[in-house]
């Protein structure tokens, strides 16, 4: 029998804890550091504890969304520009996201900033694609379809 040698039991180890981590589910929150100057010169510090987020809480932050274009007294979505969309978006996806924050982003709706928003946005992103497989390391093998043979559909 061959022994594993102590690289290979650390990257067991090291996909063992990834798995637990994914299977946690909506129980994942880890800390990421926040250190941003905005365009308007204010410095903001502190420690974003994103969550990941469960189907449960994805339908919250649709309601939140519907509620902040409610109280902006939009009445036909479809009229409405897609940056204002986008920033609701963000806005609702925050408020849920983060399980913890500085008391700069306590009240979300009332930040004037947006390159802030943005920026905490893009680190949730960031956080949150971690847990996705990458396509680019994705085995090449796949289909033909993904190695750009001509395929035929059928009904």
């Amino acid at each position: 029998m061959s022994e594993f040698t102590p690289e290979q039991q650390a990257a067991a180890q090291t996909a063992i804890e990834a798995a637990q981590k994914v299977r946690a589910g909506g129980e994942l929150k880890e800390g990421e550091l926040l250190d941003f100057t905005s365009a308007e010169g204010n410095h903001y510090t502190g420690v974003l504890v994103f969550k990941k987020l469960t189907m449960a809480d994805l339908m919250k932050s649709g309601a939140i969304k519907s509620e902040i274009l409610r109280e902006a007294g939009v009445q036909d979505v479809g009229l409405v520009d897609a940056d204002i969309l986008f920033m609701a978006h963000i806005i609702s996806i925050l408020d849920v996201a983060l399980y913890k924050r500085p008391e700069s982003l306590l009240k979300l709706k009332e930040i004037t900033e947006p390159d802030l928003l943005f920026h905490v946005f893009g680190l949730h992103q960031m956080w949150e694609a971690q847990f996705r497989k990458g396509f680019r390391t994705a085995s090449e093998d796949h289909s033909k379809t993904a190695a750009g043979a001509q395929t035929v559909d059928t009904p």
